[in-house]
């Protein structure tokens, strides 16, 4: 689905009319057309600002030069092009589909059926690839469109002749994740790179994960050059080629024509002698089925690998594109179920950089539904995703185009409920929010998590000592910014209001000269300060521990949930973020799991159960109780917003992560906060911070 042209779009692009948005990047704009048949393309243009860049004109043309070598088998064909004129562009195929991380994140990791159509149609590729003299440089999940007629490779952007220049092939560029030692040590980079960035493609077609689980960029090149991938998961016939793509040496990997020959032995489907086995490849690809490499056990899993079936449209061209997801129906299953169907919409980032979060709130919003319908058969629920993309401003024209809804999951993040709560109020829509607290005087607004007041003063308890002799601290340090101004008068707050001693410091970012010096400030007695709290996020509150750490300060930092990224950890370093302590409202059991509630761990496993052994991200625990809240208003009967309203309002139930009871604005009554620290270089989940042991 492409988005309407913009006021100051073109209409037409030579003989094709442009009739909707597919996406922008820093080159081009890629829009949906239509040529002189009426068949749709993909039609990239120059920016006009880049129309009289001389630099710019040239990648454009090299860009088309790379895409007509490997047009076709598998990749995106190239159709028509016009890179001389006023204002060049590259017409491609247009490919409906989503991207391989799209249906892994949506439905789990691919049988074996569908993972030897993705090994055989992608190996496809890379010979094309590879033959036209081209190295990727950049294979991944993401640029690999599952289309009607089987996988497709996109994305030449950062593509290179072999024939170019040494210092060309040397420089590392890549997706990090994906790339091959020799691109992470910046030497030679050849086909062979490609071979290893397949292999640890289909570690993720398998299993959902990376061949390396590193989080941070150094610790991630660290384990790509000398630990060993872990292949678990990945079926044990493929697990050989894959383990094999992925050798450090890449001399010891296969070249992609072996690969193809190989994959296709494996179900029988050699080429004949004489035969070109980039036509076999495409041949296997463009049967109604491809066989798995052995048979196994039949397991029960959501909705399989769809190729027809998704009306999500990805363009094959060299840059990013929104995915839009279509409503899905409610599974009506065997139990002949023909009551009355409501719907209930879920408005979270299903694309963009936040997507993560709206993938596993929408996976939880799914469980709650069919915990729902085991339970109330005839009470259909619809789930109706709404993307927001991350975007405030597209959340709020969601919310305006959303109609038929008797109740909203969401919206996630705080910029998007800031635009789209007034909306849904408008409209007198109940809305419950994952991880957003609400307006001050919302009637239709719910939060699942407690407003930054509570969860900063839940850190009072661990941040402060005092004794007969009134001699410890607790040092507030304040760089001046609003933000940060804010959190610091809470937290002040509450030590005082446990007749504790708090001393505010005023710092200077970005490089906190001077800090631990201050702390360390005595008279004559000893250390008055015994612990460090600070309201910034991870970008200033990285430099500020590593430099009060450098100075000789030791006692504890305690920061916010504003700080709580691992960025945190690499920019002060892991020895001197060592016990940092964290409050934050959401659970993220990719910490762990102590001290959460039996009902939790249970989600847990239902949840890992029916998205192919992946746990929640974090507000996906909560997600499930905002979705389960008005699932439990709609069981009772109540199926118009107004009622689904009134019933969250007198609502007191148990959730998976807390009691589900709302106060007359909305929010919860027994809201938890929760701990963490930073243990052995990584944030781990200390439990709810009532109670807790740091």
């Amino acid at each position: 689905m492409a988005d309407p042209l913009l006021p100051d779009d073109p209409r037409w692009a030579g003989a094709y009319e442009l009739v909707g948005r597919l996406g922008e990047g820093g080159q081009g704009s890629v829009f949906l057309g239509r040529d002189r048949q009426g068949r749709d393309v993909a039609v990239k243009l120059l920016h006009s600002r880049l129309g009289s860049n001389a630099v710019a004109r040239r990648r454009f043309m090299r860009e088309l030069e790379v895409a007509e070598r490997v047009s076709g088998f598998c990749t995106a064909r190239v159709l028509d092009a016009d890179v001389l004129g006023d204002r060049p562009y590259i017409v491609s195929e247009y490919v409906r589909g989503p991207s391989l991380t799209d249906v892994v994140l949506d439905e789990g990791p691919l049988d074996q059926g569908a993972l030897m159509r993705l090994a055989i149609g992608t190996a496809t590729a890379l010979v094309a690839i590879h033959r036209a003299g081209i190295v990727h440089r950049d294979f991944k999940p993401p640029n690999v469109l599952i289309g009607p007629g089987g996988p497709r490779v996109i994305d030449f952007g950062i593509a290179r002749a072999l024939d170019a220049s040494a210092a060309t092939l040397s420089s590392a560029v890549g997706t990090p994740a994906y790339m091959a030692p020799e691109q992470v040590a910046q030497d030679d980079v050849g086909p062979a790179a490609d071979l290893f960035a397949w292999g640890g493609t289909m570690v993720f077609a398998a299993t959902g994960r990376r061949p390396f689980p590193a989080e941070s960029i150094p610790a991630l090149f660290h384990q790509v050059l000398n630990a060993e991938p872990d292949l678990t998961g990945v079926p044990e016939q493929l697990a050989e080629l894959v383990a094999a793509c992925l050798s450090k040496d890449p001399a010891l990997r296969p070249t992609s024509s072996e690969l193809l020959h190989r994959l296709m032995a494996l179900i029988g489907a050699e080429p004949p002698p004489g035969a070109d086995p980039v036509e076999r490849g495409a041949e296997v690809i463009a049967a109604p089925t491809v066989p798995p490499a052995r048979p196994r056990p039949a397991r029960a899993r959501r909705r399989p690998w769809r190729l027809a079936t998704i009306p999500v449209v990805l363009v094959t061209l060299a840059i990013a594109v929104p995915v839009v997801i279509a409503n899905f129906g409610p599974d009506r299953g065997a139990s002949g179920a023909d009551g009355p169907v409501v719907k209930v919409g879920v408005m979270v980032p299903l694309t963009g950089s936040s997507r993560a979060y709206g993938v596993s709130a929408m996976n939880a919003a799914k469980l709650a539904v069919q915990d729902h319908h085991a339970q109330n058969p005839r009470m259909r629920v619809e789930l109706v995703p709404i993307d927001t993309k991350g975007d405030p401003a597209e959340a709020e024209k969601a919310a305006q185009r959303a109609a038929g809804l008797a109740a909203v999951v969401g919206p996630m993040l705080g910029g998007e409920s800031e635009r789209a709560g007034p909306v849904l109020e408008r409209k007198g829509l109940p809305s419950v929010s994952p991880s957003a607290p609400g307006p001050p005087s919302a009637k239709y607004w719910h939060t699942m998590v407690p407003d930054a007041k509570e969860t900063v003063t839940a850190l009072v308890p661990y941040s402060s000592s005092w004794d007969a002799r009134g001699m410890y601290w607790t040092a507030v340090l304040n760089d001046g910014r609003p933000e940060v101004r804010a959190a610091s008068d809470v937290f002040t707050a509450g030590v005082l209001k446990a007749k504790r001693r708090v001393r505010q410091i005023l710092v200077s970012p970005p490089d906190f000269a001077g800090v631990g010096k201050r702390l360390l400030e005595t008279n004559g007695v000893g250390n008055f300060v015994i612990g460090v709290f600070y309201g910034g996020g991870f970008a200033t509150a990285g430099p500020l521990i590593a430099q009060a750490r450098k100075e000789g300060f030791k006692e504890r930092f305690h920061l916010t949930a504003s700080a709580f990224d691992d960025r945190l950890i690499e920019l002060a370093g892991a020895r001197a973020a060592e016990g940092t302590l964290l409050a934050c409202p959401c659970v993220d059991v990719s910490r762990g799991t102590k001290g959460m509630p039996k009902d939790l761990l249970e989600f847990l496993a239902r949840y890992a159960k029916a998205n192919g052994g992946a746990r929640p991200g974090p507000y996906g625990p909560e997600a499930y109780d905002a979705t389960k809240g008005i699932l439990y208003a709609i069981s009772a009967g109540d199926t118009t917003p107004e009622k689904i309203n009134a019933h969250l309002r007198t609502l007191d139930i148990q959730g998976v992560t807390q009691r589900i009871r709302f106060d007359g604005k909305g929010r919860l009554r027994d809201s938890i906060s929760y701990l963490y620290e930073v243990r052995g270089g990584r944030f781990v989940l200390v439990g709810p911070a009532a109670g807790a042991r740091p």
